[in-house]
């Protein structure tokens, strides 16, 4: 199963609120985990986000669920701003990951 998650429909092309990307993620992309092989990201039309956003999107998935979790997700649209934001997310997500593994 494929599903395609589109950001700027969901939260117009400003992604800023933390606290409404959590709820987004344990809502529309927690449950999907394990059953979707791809789940795709749609960052197309998103002008600008920060990274309490994408951290609680990314990160929070990556902790909640583990590394293995990149292996479904695509990002598709980003642009450069938001590239940066994705990738130091999955780096923390990955940090925290390693984290808890060594404790």
């Amino acid at each position: 199963m494929k599903m395609e998650l589109n950001l700027v429909e969901e939260f117009g092309p400003r992604l800023a609120d933390g606290e409404q990307a959590a709820e987004f993620r344990m809502g529309r992309i927690d449950p999907y985990v394990g059953i979707c092989e791809e789940m795709v990201l749609n960052f197309t039309g998103i002008r600008n986000a920060n990274s309490s956003f994408i951290n609680a999107l990314l990160a929070g998935a990556i902790e909640q669920h583990g590394e293995g979790v990149l292996q479904c997700l695509v990002f598709k649209g980003c642009n450069p701003v938001v590239r940066v934001l994705v990738e130091s997310a999955i780096s923390l997500g990955l940090d925290k990951v390693a984290g808890r593994e060594i404790a």
